[in-house]
């Protein structure tokens, strides 16, 4: 199990184009072309990347920033390539959240540093995802660890009904544009651990300057309990 990631490199300048073109890839072509079969849209990390589940004796995967189907790899160029690869119609429905605005034929960038370092930082908040304490009430029963294709964040709920959240990682997005780990309440709280509008985030920056991932997984979830016990919060910095 990681402790920490193997590095925290500087992000290279390829790293936005990279991540917003295998979110396209993720909800446009693996999640549409499982929920096409089966009706679910969420993947699973996997060793170099992400993945679909298996499904119909068959699985789709991002390596190392190039699509597979356990047996080929080919380079991703365009969505229109990649959906021929997948054997996905891009012009059929899909579930609406998989409907990422694209356009087909434009390039794609995959930078193949950056998209290592992608997948080294799902690999990475997978194993901390995986290590946190599950809730002994019944109420409280973890969901499953999913990489979500329409967010491209990974993430399970944890906790009972009052202090149940959504403890995740996401590699940036709109709201922060650097990989982030975060702590989505179900219902949101104040004080100065809440830091952003979804609940609290702590950056690839900060962890790498030594803010420890796992204190602040803990420190959200403590809050949360205190919250539906007391139904205040205590300041998470003892003062």
């Amino acid at each position: 199990m990681l402790d920490h990631p193997p590095t925290f490199p500087a992000l290279p300048a390829a790293f936005g184009a990279t991540r917003a073109s295998l979110h396209l890839v993720a909800a446009r072509v693996l999640g549409a072309a499982r929920y096409a079969s089966v009706g679910r849209l969420g993947l699973v990390v996997v060793p170099g990347g992400f993945a679909t589940p298996a499904f119909d004796g068959r699985q789709l995967l991002v390596i190392d920033g190039q699509l597979s189907d356990g047996t080929h790899r080919q380079p991703i160029t365009t969505l229109t390539d990649a959906c021929a690869f997948a054997g996905v119609d891009p012009t059929a429905p899909t579930h609406r959240v998989l409907d990422l605005p694209a356009d087909l034929s434009a390039p794609l960038t995959v930078e193949s540093t950056a998209a290592r370092l992608l997948a080294d930082w799902f690999a990475f908040s997978q194993s901390l995802l995986e290590s946190l304490p599950v809730d002994p009430d019944p109420a409280g029963e973890p969901s499953a660890i999913q990489l979500w294709p329409e967010h491209f964040d990974l993430a399970r709920e944890i906790g009972p009904p009052g202090a149940r959240a959504n403890y995740g990682a996401s590699p940036g997005d709109a709201s922060i544009d650097t990989p982030y780990l975060y702590v989505g309440p179900h219902e949101l709280l104040d004080g100065p651990f809440w830091n952003a509008p979804f609940g609290a985030a702590l950056t690839y920056d900060e962890i790498g300057q030594g803010s420890d991932p796992r204190v602040f997984f803990s420190t959200g979830g403590d809050l949360l309990r205190l919250s539906t016990s007391e139904g205040s919060e205590p300041d998470p910095t003892g003062s």
